[in-house]
This record gives structure tokens, C-alpha cells and sequence, in this order.
């Protein structure tokens, strides 16, 4: 029987991007989710207080130490109220339509029975500088490289990386996490990352949580 679970990114911008998204979509959709009012406006200050100490650490004129461990506190306490609005409002929502869901990082966790099998081929990833301090993740799949699209029953395609050298031997090397929902989705990196290069490696994450092998390494420049 398989149940729906979600996955919080663990890299700073992407989980920066993650609840942005999470809660916006949230807002967006509150009256046809019955998310209560009350709910979203209570995790709003919170919000608010992450994302100014985001900046501050992310801004290389009020860099410091400081910045960066109030930064994270902040999040603790965002991400707290974030895993209840899922456990509470979004997980195994029916009004929440299939697109909105894979948006969400909602998936689904099988304890038994018949599941889709995990994803045998692998993403083809391309990393495309178009701003300042943002790379665009496109991805192909390796059975099918001729389009942008995720296989069937794939839910995400779940990043790992390394920013700077040296360059990671395989994916344990990595320590930023992203789950990049479609292609040419963006990362958004801090002032101090640029210049650097980004190595990484990707696999698939199919709808019953199962993952696929993970593809060869890619890297790019940070602009």
C-alpha cells in the first residue's frame, strides 16, 4: 500500500527556492485546498524573518558568521511550520491536482504491493548560465534525449552537487541537494559562490520514491 510522503531540499538555495514555492503555491491555492487563512498567515512573519536573513548572509557586503547561523535558525523555525502545513493541509489532499503535487515535492512512500519499478535510464543534465548567480538545470533522459521532459511516473530529478574544487570522485562528494521538478529550473547562488565551479550528478526519483542509477558528472561555471 503506498502512501504520499515529501522531501525538503537540504542545500541553502534550494531550500530557499523550495519554500518559496511551497508557500506561494499555498496562498495561490488556499480556497481550493481549504487551507485555512489562518494557518498561511501564521507562517508569514516567519517567512519574512528567514528571507531578510537570507539576504544578509547571501550579500557579500554583510557576510559574516553571525549572518549565516541566524540565517539558519531561522530556518529551523520555518521549516517546522512548513513540515505542518504539509502534514497537516497537503499530504493525501485530493484537491490537489498531479501537476501541483510533483511542484509541491509530494510523492508517493510504498510499503508493499504493486509500485512502478524505479527508473533505469538516467537524466542527461545541462547547466545553462543566463544571469548573474544562476544556473538553469535542463535535463533530457538518457533513453530519449531528444526532449526536456521527465520519463513517465518520475516525479523529480533529484540534483546532487559541489561547489569548488576539488571535483567529487561520485555522488557522496556532494553536499548541496536540489529537486529540480522541470527543466530549466533555476539555482540561485550566493555573491561568494560565483566564479566557482559547480560539479554534479543527477538520477531520477519516480512518484513511489524509488530512485534510478545516477548519471555521470556535470559541471559548470558559476556566473
Amino acid at each position: 500500500m503506498s502512501k504520499e510522503t515529501y522531501s525538503i531540499p537540504r542545500g541553502v538555495t534550494a531550500r530557499f527556492d523550495f519554500q518559496r514555492n511551497v508557500i506561494d503555491l499555498s496562498i495561490a491555492h488556499a480556497p481550493a485546498w481549504n487551507i485555512p487563512a489562518a494557518k498561511l498567515t501564521a507562517i508569514a512573519p516567519l517567512r519574512t524573518d528567514y528571507e531578510l536573513k537570507y539576504a544578509i548572509a547571501a550579500n557579500r557586503n554583510t557576510q559574516s558568521v553571525a549572518a549565516t547561523t541566524a540565517r539558519d535558525a531561522a530556518w529551523d523555525v520555518l521549516e517546522t511550520a512548513i513540515a505542518d502545513l504539509y502534514d497537516q493541509e497537503l499530504i493525501n489532499n485530493s484537491a490537489i491536482a498531479d501537476a501541483d503535487k510533483q511542484a509541491l515535492y509530494i510523492h508517493f512512500s510504498t510499503g508493499g504491493g504493486t509500485s512502478t519499478p524505479a527508473q533505469v535510464s538516467t537524466p542527461v543534465v545541462t547547466l545553462v548560465a543566463e544571469e548573474i548567480s544562476v544556473l538553469h538545470v535542463v535535463y533530457a533522459d538518457s533513453a530519449n534525449p531528444g526532449t526536456h521532459y521527465k520519463p513517465a511516473n518520475v516525479a523529480f530529478c533529484e540534483v546532487w552537487a559541489k561547489i569548488g574544487d576539488p571535483a567529487p570522485t561520485d555522488p557522496s562528494g556532494c553536499t548541496e541537494h536540489y529537486n529540480v521538478s522541470r527543466s530549466h529550473e533555476a539555482i540561485v547562488f550566493e555573491a561568494a559562490q560565483r566564479g566557482k565551479t559547480l560539479y554534479g550528478y543527477a538520477r531520477w526519483v519516480n512518484k513511489n520514491g524509488k530512485t534510478g542509477p545516477w548519471s555521470g558528472l556535470f559541471t559548470a561555471i558559476i556566473p
